[in-house]
């Protein structure tokens, strides 16, 4: 093949990237650091028929990264923090927080190990019901956290098809919590 050739690619089912980031219900953020266990939660949930987007697979090609990030976390339904160390340190995941908080989207919380919060983190989940998976195997784990989301999911899917609104007119929490 010569290499002005041009190679067929499959014919796309989108419009426009935010329409691509439609076909997912979650979103999962970690640090880099964390890819293993990521990708381990990532496949477990889709085996299971979770939808879920995560970076840097799910990042269109040549597009900002930045803005894929920001329009996939506008499109989750759920964000599913992978919380250790290198979350607590990492910058992005910080701000990849921020932004679910801010458009409303429901975030669980799957501690893979036992680190200490920095305030940063505690503003934003200190309240929320963490899901401990430091303990092995991780699968069951992951199997807890499947049933959670498809619950939140559910209820989700729920009040929109009673027409009570769209699926963040009103947030579903995961605890109790008292704002006073």
């Amino acid at each position: 093949r010569s290499p002005h050739e041009r190679v067929a690619r499959p014919a796309r089912c989108v419009t426009s990237a935010m329409e691509e980031h439609v076909a997912h219900d979650v979103l999962i953020s970690y640090s880099t650091l964390d890819k293993l266990q990521a990708d381990a939660i990532c496949n477990r949930l889709e085996s299971q028929g979770i939808r879920c987007w995560i970076a840097p697979r799910d990042v269109p090609a040549g597009s900002e990264y930045a803005e894929s990030i920001v329009q996939a976390i506008e499109a989750a339904q759920v964000m599913v923090l992978i919380y250790s160390a290198h979350a607590e340190g990492s910058k992005q995941v910080r701000r990849e927080v921020e932004r679910a908080v801010h458009h409303g989207i429901t975030i669980m919380p799957v501690r893979i190990e036992a680190a200490e919060m920095s305030p940063a983190f505690e503003y934003y989940v200190a309240s929320l019901h963490w899901l401990d998976a430091i303990n092995p195997p991780l699968e069951q784990h992951i199997d807890k956290l499947a049933t959670d989301l498809r619950a939140v999911l559910d209820k989700r899917a729920q009040a929109g098809a009673s027409g009570s609104g769209g699926p963040r007119s009103r947030p579903i929490p995961l605890v109790a919590r008292d704002d006073n």
